[in-house]
């Protein structure tokens, strides 16, 4: 018998139809993700077979850094989980070193999907920071509909209207911040960090309800202010606030969805996705908020003053004037010329301007942080020598271009660097500008106060000159934060405890801070309450004191510096075990040059014999706890006359060491070798 003949391209077609219709065999191209905790995964397409479930994964991270995935990874669906049981290109549990593009592939099997499943997620195991992308969609949906949680009132944005003014007013503000599409993956407790008009970011914090995904915040406001809310360290949305409302933040959290789309969208250099709304606001700054929060294609239009590329280092200073002109006056012409609505031009011309003010402020810096990218040459203590000073008379050109006093400068998305360059000492800009009053002086007459009123010490000088200001507003502002962090400070002074500094000189400060302790094992730790990573260590390190590192010969001293706002440092300390000293400026200064310290956290160890060395290795909290152990083993063996045994203990350390460099170097080099395959 011979096979039947296709004799037309109609048969072809219906014998391909029924193939399809007689298994559960399918295949979704670049599935729409709802949501993500990461950016740095992706799901180019997915396989669906009567005995697997196929994801093909791409990955995007930093060069030659390692992602890793969990054996232990699984698909959910319709309540139940389907397991990982294999993958082609990366090894389970293992690192993963990631190539010179920063861009990898591969495949991972799982147990296979129900047929008709219309969607599901991915959850690489249950820990908190392993990767979760969660309602990959299998019915070949493309975008995104507005949310129906979402009041009708608040879904209007005429991009027609002008940007408002500022409101130099206090009140208590209140922000509900409903996350849409919320999963308690994504996050138990919500961040709110509103930047003042002062120059200076408050950070807020409130737990999430996982039933509504709702989270509410209060605080004293002064003046107007741009929030952002954050959530599992992502930005979810930003929102200015009046000071004194109640302001309802609808916020979508498929956003992280959409920016997987148009990331797909610009590799394969197709049309971008449909804009998406990742906020909707109530309040004052309603429209500003949501026209704002509109996502799409629209090009970028800042300096891009940090890339380490926006300036060459040999420039004079008339020269490097020039070019921050010429690049504002491009840019300038560019938002003109573009498609933008007059709403979006105006926060876009406004985020310029700011930006420029700030590159002239910043010009000796930027210059000399454009010798360092370009010579890789990143050791603070190496002097860069042979950049001219930027000069006043050059500096004076961006006052030409545009109003530095436009109340409607604090506006614009980038505030905390215009109220930076505007009280800069580098330049007398009142001076240049030919200022007489206005927001420009006064923001530089108050520069200090934020940081003076978290600290309770204002005096009555600084309120008499703030009377004597031509807008009340600031001297309101500042006796409202002081009080509150007066009341603030009283509620925690009994509860923490803050060491006395030695009175010694500098030089001898360390050598006092560890000498009550000879004889024991100390480990200091140099950190501030605004430094996250600092946070997160002592987080980390904390149970580890009353369990394997639990010891009457070990010590912890935590040194910090008085840029850690009282109240917020007397606040932290209670749940901090150990010793804990504030030094001043001088002495945190003289330390960190003692000890080269590059930044924080950062830690000294001290043994029993008190020498002491900087031990930034601990940054690795396996190392650092596999370490002090060994110390301590070592000390308590030679206590006893033990050298055999202090031996031992130390061989044991650097066997460790060596096993893990060993380890980490296979990996990677196996990583190198996948990479080199592929291509």
């Amino acid at each position: 018998m011979h096979a039947p003949k296709w004799r037309t391209g109609a048969g072809v077609l219906t014998l391909l139809a029924w193939l399809a219709s007689c298994g559960p065999n399918k295949t979704v191209e670049y599935p729409l993700i709802e949501t993500a905790n990461t950016n740095a995964l992706d799901i180019a397409k997915v396989e669906l077979t009567d005995s697997a479930t196929i994801l093909h994964t791409d990955a995007y991270y930093r060069p030659h850094n390692w992602i890793r995935i969990s054996s232990e990874s699984y698909l959910q669906a319709g309540g139940k989980r389907y397991m990982l049981t294999g993958a082609e290109g990366i090894t389970p549990d293992s690192l993963f070193w990631m190539p010179e593009s920063g861009e990898a592939s591969f495949t991972l099997r799982f147990e296979p999907l129900p047929s008709g499943t219309p969607s599901f997620d991915f959850i690489e195991s249950d820990c908190e920071d392993c990767f979760k992308l969660f309602g990959i969609d299998l019915t070949g949906k493309k975008t995104f509909d507005t949310p129906d949680e979402v009041p009708e009132d608040l879904r209007q944005a005429d991009g027609d209207t002008a940007v408002p003014d500022p409101i130099f007013k206090t009140g208590t503000t209140t922000v509900n911040v409903h996350f849409l599409h919320y999963r308690p993956e994504l996050g138990k407790e919500a961040n709110l960090y509103v930047n003042t008009l002062f120059g200076t970011q408050q950070p807020y914090t409130a737990t999430i309800d996982p039933e509504t995904g709702k989270a509410s915040f209060s605080f004293l406001q002064c003046g107007t202010a741009k929030a952002a809310v954050v959530l599992n360290n992502s930005a979810a949305g930003s929102a200015w606030l009046a000071p004194g409302e109640t302001t309802e933040l609808y916020v979508d959290m498929r956003a992280l969805g959409y920016y997987l789309s148009l990331r797909r969208e610009e590799k394969k250099k197709t049309t971008y996705p449909a804009p998406f709304q990742r906020l909707y606001s109530s309040g004052t700054y309603a429209n500003l908020n949501n026209i704002d929060n509109q996502l799409d294609n629209s090009p970028y239009y800042g300096m891009d003053l940090f890339t380490g590329e926006f300036a060459d280092y040999r420039m004079t200073s008339a020269e490097y004037a020039a070019h921050v002109v010429d690049t504002y006056k491009t840019l300038e012409d560019s938002i003109a010329r573009s498609n933008l609505s007059p709403l979006k031009k105006e926060m876009k011309l406004l985020a310029l301007r700011q930006d420029a003010l700030s590159a002239m402020a910043q010009g000796n810096y930027l210059r000399e942080h454009n010798y360092r990218y370009t010579n890789r040459q990143w050791d603070y203590n190496f002097k860069v020598e042979g950049i001219e000073p930027l000069k006043p008379e050059d500096a004076k050109a961006i006052c030409q271009l545009f109003d530095i006093n436009d109340p409607k400068l604090l506006m614009g998305e980038n505030v905390l660097d215009y109220v930076s360059a505007a009280c800069s000492s580098s330049f007398d800009w009142p001076q240049l500008a030919g200022i007489q009053k206005g927001l420009v002086k006064d923001l530089r007459q108050i520069a200090g106060y934020p940081a003076k009123a978290e600290n309770v010490a204002l005096t009555d000088a600084d309120f008499a000159q703030m009377k004597a200001m031509d807008n009340p507003f600031y001297l309101e502002a500042f006796t409202l934060m002081q009080k509150k962090a007066k009341d603030e400070l009283a509620a925690v002074e009994a509860k923490s405890k803050v060491e006395t500094t030695p009175d010694v000189p500098k030089e001898r400060l360390f050598d006092a801070l560890i000498a009550p302790h000879k004889g024991k094992v100390v480990l200091v730790d140099f950190w501030n309450t605004w430094c996250g990573p600092c946070r997160a260590a002592i987080q980390a390190n904390e149970p580890l004191k009353s369990s394997s590192l639990k010891s009457d010969d070990l010590v912890w001293i935590y040194i910090a510096n008085e840029t850690s706002p009282i109240v917020k440092y007397k606040t932290m300390i209670p749940d901090i075990q150990g010793l804990h000293y504030r030094l001043n400026q001088e002495q945190w200064d003289y330390l960190c040059d003692k000890f080269k310290i590059d930044g924080i956290p950062s830690y000294v160890l001290v043994d029993k014999s008190g020498t002491y060395k900087l031990r930034n290795d601990f940054r690795n909290h396996k190392l650092m706890e596999e370490t002090i152990q060994t110390h301590r083993a070592v000390t308590e063996a030679i206590v006893q006359g033990d050298s055999v045994g202090a031996k031992c203990a130390m061989i044991m350390h650097l066997t460790y060491n060596r096993q893990m460099l060993v380890k980490m170097m296979q990996e990677r080099k196996a990583g190198n070798k996948t990479d080199d395959n592929k291509e």
